[in-house]
């Protein structure tokens, strides 16, 4: 049996605040570390306490596992190098962090690797989204089981959907949230009675879809925002433009999405 071979890790300086450091199991098993320099290498696997320094990614060729954590910015530079400098012909490479899939790891696939990618869905990285390549999706469903980890595997090149729905429903839905909140402070509310309004009225819009799907959306609700666009809106303008500008696109993005026209 040939002695099981090291993985090699591909980072940057803010490793720190990636997904690698959070997976302990991962950290044990790698070796070579590569950064933008010597120095950069011995300062990121010091921090990790995992691996070993190495000058450069011919380092990796004793690899048969790699795994990349860097900006996005950086992606495609870190893997024409990969690509160039070392054979990776039946290589595992796992792009980790990254909004790209595996699809896009164009240099790498031409070269033989097999391609994954593996995002962390919560801060805490109790739960994992990976796509890509099959045997290496067999890799990650055991790691995930050392972790302690849940993996939800997603079809391939479908990581787009899975942000596009992450984002919709975090960063997307934050001016959604502090409109509604400084809409019934500005109503009286104080800052804890309108966040608690909010919060349980949001919960239980998620709790309707959850139970009924697009269902949850019902006529009486569309005519309620009409009557209201129709009615009230100067006096939301009046009081505040920015919120009334918020509150006409929400109604008007709600109405294209579950009344679109026939």
């Amino acid at each position: 049996m040939k002695p099981k071979r090291a993985a090699g890790l591909i980072t940057a300086g803010g490793i720190a605040r990636g997904l690698v450091p959070r997976l302990p199991h991962l950290l044990a098993s790698i070796g070579p570390v590569v950064a933008s320099s010597f120095r950069v290498s011995r300062r990121i696997a010091n921090s990790l306490r995992a691996g070993h320094a190495a000058s450069g990614i011919a380092a990796l060729e004793a690899c048969d596992l790699i795994w990349i954590e860097v900006p996005d910015a950086a992606l495609d530079r870190v893997m024409r190098d990969l690509a160039s400098q070392t054979s990776i012909d039946g290589a595992r490479i796992v792009l980790c962090g990254s909004v790209r899939d595996s699809a896009s790891a164009v240099p790498l696939r031409a070269a033989g690797a097999r391609v994954a990618s593996l995002n962390a869905v919560d801060p805490d990285a109790r739960t994992l989204v990976a796509e890509g390549h099959s045997t290496i999706l067999a890799e990650l469903r055991r790691l995930a089981a050392l972790e302690k980890r849940k993996l939800i595997e997603i079809r391939p090149s479908s990581k787009a959907l899975y942000l596009a729905g992450s984002q919709l429903a975090g960063d997307l839905l934050l001016p959604w949230i502090a409109g509604a909140v400084e809409s019934l402070r500005a109503a009286g509310f104080s800052r804890t009675e309108a966040t608690r309004i909010v919060e349980m009225t949001g919960a239980r819009a998620l709790h309707s879809y959850r139970k009924a799907g697009s269902k949850a959306w019902s006529r009486a609700a569309a005519l309620n925002l009409r009557r209201t666009m129709a009615y009230e809106l100067g006096a939301i303008r009046s009081a505040d433009s920015r919120l009334a500008a918020l509150y006409a696109a929400g109604v008007e993005h709600a109405l294209a999405y579950f009344e679109p026209e026939k």
